[in-house]
Parts: C-alpha cells; sequence; structure tokens
C-alpha cells in the first residue's frame, strides 16, 4: 500500500509541476510550429554559403553552376555570380521567421515522407497582395526545419522542394541539399511567371513563360556571424 500510495504521488507531482510532459504528445497549432521553425535559428546573424547548381528545363541546356550566398537578417540575400540573380523577397525565398509574419498556417496532418515522421501545414497568405496565396509545408518536428513543399499552382506553375539539412557549428540546422521540381500547370506555356525557392539562386531566364524541370543545388561550407556589411546588399535591396 506504500509504495502504491507513493507511486500515485509521484505521478501526481509529475503532471502538476511538468505540464509540458504530459503536452509533448499533442501536436501544436501551424502557427506555433512555425515559429518554433524560426526560433531554431536564432543567434545566426549572417553567413555566407558556397552553391553548386544544376537545372534541367525544357528547351533550354544549362552548364553547372557555382556561386558565393551571402545572407544577413532578417531578409538580405546576395549572390556573386555573373549567372544567378536576386530572390523576389515574397514567396519562398522568405526565411522562415517571414514565413511565420506573412502566412497562417493550419496543421493538415502527418506523413511519413523517407522513412521519417513529418507535420504537414497549410500556408495562407495573411495578404492579398502576397504572390504565393497558399502552399503546403512538410514539417520535421526532431529539428524543426522544412523538409518539403509545394505551392498550390500559380501562374500556370506549380513546384514542389524537398530540403535535406546538415548540423553547422553543433547548433543550427541549415541546407545542404535541395532538390526542386517544376511542372506546368493545364499546359500554360504563355503566361509569365515567376518561382521562389528558399535560400536558392533563380536566374533571370526563369521569370519568363514557365517551363517544366527539375533543379538541384548543393551548400557547403557555410561561415556563420562573420560580421558581413550591409554594403554588399545595397543594389539588390534598390531593385
Amino acid at each position: 500500500m506504500m509504495i502504491l500510495q507513493l507511486g500515485m504521488k509521484a505521478a501526481f507531482c509529475v503532471m502538476v509541476i511538468c505540464p509540458g510532459v504530459t503536452a509533448q504528445t499533442k501536436v501544436p497549432d501551424g502557427n506555433e510550429i512555425l515559429r518554433r521553425c524560426a526560433q531554431s535559428l536564432e543567434g545566426i546573424e549572417d553567413y555566407t554559403v558556397d552553391l553548386t547548381a544544376e537545372m534541367d528545363m525544357d528547351r533550354v541546356r544549362i552548364p553547372q553552376m557555382r556561386a558565393v550566398m551571402y545572407y544577413k537578417a532578417p531578409d538580405k540575400i546576395h549572390f556573386e555570380s555573373p549567372n544567378f540573380a536576386m530572390l523576389p523577397r515574397e514567396g519562398f525565398a522568405l526565411p522562415v521567421k517571414e514565413l511565420a509574419h506573412r502566412y497562417d498556417a493550419a496543421v493538415r496532418g502527418e506523413e511519413v515522407l523517407e522513412g521519417k515522421k513529418t507535420i504537414k501545414l497549410l500556408l495562407v497568405a495573411k495578404e492579398p497582395a502576397t504572390r504565393v496565396q497558399q502552399l503546403l509545408a512538410w514539417i520535421d518536428p526532431e529539428n524543426m526545419t522544412i523538409v518539403r513543399t509545394e505551392t498550390v499552382p500559380y501562374r500556370g506553375r506549380s513546384v514542389s522542394v524537398r530540403l535535406a539539412y546538415a548540423l553547422q557549428e553543433q547548433r543550427y540546422w541549415l541546407p545542404v541539399s535541395l532538390k526542386a521540381r517544376f511542372e506546368v500547370v493545364g499546359g500554360d506555356t504563355t503566361t509569365g511567371s515567376e518561382f521562389q525557392i528558399p535560400s536558392a539562386p533563380q536566374m533571370e531566364e526563369f521569370r519568363r513563360p514557365p517551363r517544366s524541370g527539375s533543379m538541384s543545388i548543393e551548400y557547403s561550407n557555410y561561415r556563420i556571424n562573420t560580421g558581413l556589411s550591409d554594403e554588399m546588399f545595397k543594389r539588390q535591396m534598390k531593385e
């Protein structure tokens, strides 16, 4: 009887003093999940990373490209390469923190991707002027990273993206590879289109009529919090 009473008291203490233990089994709402994704990157003021990209698009031959990407919080991006254009500030190019700011997220269940359980979110833009009004995102709950996105068809094109991450400086989960697939919806090849990929290069060629195809990007040699100057971003900010 004494052992039973002690066990009941211990269980009561866990529920009262540590309510988070029982709450862990409950999936938080979509907006909270996005906030947690953003919080996992807190502490990154800037980073520099080397990129290698390969593209295979309809009727376009594109050799392998290399570039250096510079990022500075909250949303400044600059590429050093003649073949890379500045990413639009809206849509998928936004950092996670900006996604959380500009979109409302709702949980659409759990799915297993490549053997790992993920949380599926539907993101809906808060403002009608946002280019991409809706997209789906899959979150890895173990490290709070976005491992996949899919757009609701936009201007004749749908885009799906898969990302893989690695731990940098034993603290930050940052992309090491990205694979994107572009599909023309309804055979529309005349409507002007822009698409955006998270933390990835965008060529001016693909601001023109949409094409189907794929793109892969490898990220390497991260340099984090080196004190990047605002000067290198001024031209892109003007554009």
